[in-house]
């Protein structure tokens, strides 16, 4: 910090604090990283059941492969009864029966939500890696004043 004066001021801080701010921030930005991944995951199944509800408004769909388990690497062949309706999750384990109209708006709100979500993570991701980089910086200067014999200020 420069005052009218120009003294310059510094700030001391240890190194290991410094090494251990930028293994936070690391970890930090794995996070953000690790939430990035899950909603672009929640963004294509989103994709998957909009694709689903455009054909079945389109066409009648008698019969639909739905997976038998979470990986999706079994499938089964079901019969739909009631194909102008379907279950759309609205929140953590709570589903409501909706038509195809408005599940569809619905399935647009949520991916909108995500969206939103995805470019407030990815300014969050940008501000961090900046100051990640910055604490690189300021433990390489470090090491190459120690590597140097260090200078007086």
């Amino acid at each position: 910090m420069s005052g009218s004066s120009g003294k310059e001021v510094r700030l001391v801080v240890p190194l290991e604090a410094v090494v251990a701010e930028l293994e936070r921030t690391r970890k930090y930005i794995e996070g953000i990283q690790e939430n990035m991944k899950r909603a672009l995951e929640r963004l294509n199944d989103l994709a998957i059941a909009r694709e689903l509800i455009s054909t079945m408004k389109l066409s009648k769909v008698e019969e639909a492969l739905v997976p038998a388990d979470r990986s999706g690497s079994v499938y089964v062949y079901a019969k739909l009864e009631r194909g102008e309706k379907v279950l759309v999750q609205v929140g953590q384990e709570y589903f409501v029966e909706l038509g195809l109209e408005k599940a569809m708006e619905v399935i647009v709100s949520v991916e909108n939500e995500i969206k939103e979500l995805m470019k407030e993570l990815e300014k969050e991701l940008a501000e961090a890696t900046k100051y990640f980089r910055s604490l690189q910086e300021v433990i390489l200067s470090a090491r190459a004043q120690a590597a140097s014999g260090g200078r007086a200020g």
